[in-house]
C-alpha cells in the first residue's frame, strides 16, 4: 500500500494561490504540477483517471475540500496534474455540501434578463435555498443565476422539500462543467474570506 502523502501549510497555500489566480477572470486554467512518478506510476494513474474521477482532498477540522484532478499526458509521456476549484464539505456526524449563506439574496433571471420573483438564499455547489415570496413555489424551473461581479449562468432546478412561507431547497444542474466550476470558484473564494483559519491550518491529508 502507498505511503500516505499530507499536503504541508505551504503547499496548501500554493493550491490556494492557484485557485485564487484561476478565478481571477483571465478564462485560463490554473498552472498544474508536473508528476514524475516513474514509467509504472504514471501508468497506474493514467489508468486510474480514465476509469474513475480523481480528487486531491485536503482537510481541515470543520472542512474537506476535494478538488477534482485532471490528468494530462504531453508528447514526452510525461504527466501533468491540473486543479479545478473545489467542492467544499462540512465535517461532523453527518457530511454535507457547505452552503454559503448569502448576506444579499442572488436574483434569479429569466432568459430576457428580467428580474423572476425567485431569491436565492442559500447556495452550495449543487443546491440552492430559494425565497419564492409570494410567488408559487416551482416544482422545477430553468433560469439564470447572477453571480456578483459575474456573468450569469443558466441552472436547471428540481424542488427537493418546501421548508416554509414560500422557502424551498433545490437540486440544480448545470448546463455544462465550466458552469458548475464557476459556482465552485465563487464559493471557495467566499468560503476562504469567511475561514481563513481553514486555509492555514496543517496538515491537510491528500487522498
Amino acid at each position: 500500500m502507498a505511503e500516505r502523502t499530507v499536503l504541508t501549510s505551504d503547499e496548501l497555500a500554493f493550491i490556494n494561490k492557484l485557485m485564487t489566480r484561476a478565478a481571477s477572470g483571465t478564462g485560463e486554467r490554473a498552472s498544474g504540477f508536473h508528476l514524475d512518478g516513474g514509467p509504472q506510476s504514471n501508468e497506474l494513474l493514467l489508468e486510474l483517471a480514465t476509469h474513475a474521477e480523481l480528487s486531491l482532498e485536503a482537510k481541515t477540522a470543520d472542512f474537506r475540500l476535494s478538488f477534482p484532478v485532471q490528468l494530462k499526458e504531453d508528447e514526452f509521456h510525461s504527466l501533468h496534474l491540473h486543479l479545478a476549484p473545489p467542492v467544499i464539505f462540512e465535517r461532523g456526524p453527518i457530511t454535507r455540501a457547505w452552503r454559503l449563506q448569502l448576506e444579499q439574496p442572488l436574483s434569479l433571471l429569466k432568459s430576457d434578463g428580467g428580474k423572476s420573483p425567485l431569491r436565492v438564499r442559500e447556495l452550495s455547489s449543487h443546491g440552492l435555498l430559494v425565497d419564492a415570496g409570494n410567488a408559487r413555489v416551482p416544482k422545477h424551473f430553468h433560469l439564470r443565476l447572477a453571480l456578483p461581479d459575474d456573468a450569469p449562468l443558466e441552472i436547471d432546478a428540481h424542488r427537493v422539500r418546501e421548508v416554509k412561507n414560500g422557502v424551498a431547497a433545490y437540486e440544480v444542474e448545470f448546463s455544462g462543467e465550466k458552469d458548475a466550476e464557476r459556482i465552485r470558484s465563487f464559493l471557495y473564494r467566499q468560503h476562504k474570506r469567511l475561514h481563513p483559519e481553514a486555509q492555514a491550518e496543517s496538515p491537510a491529508d491528500l487522498v
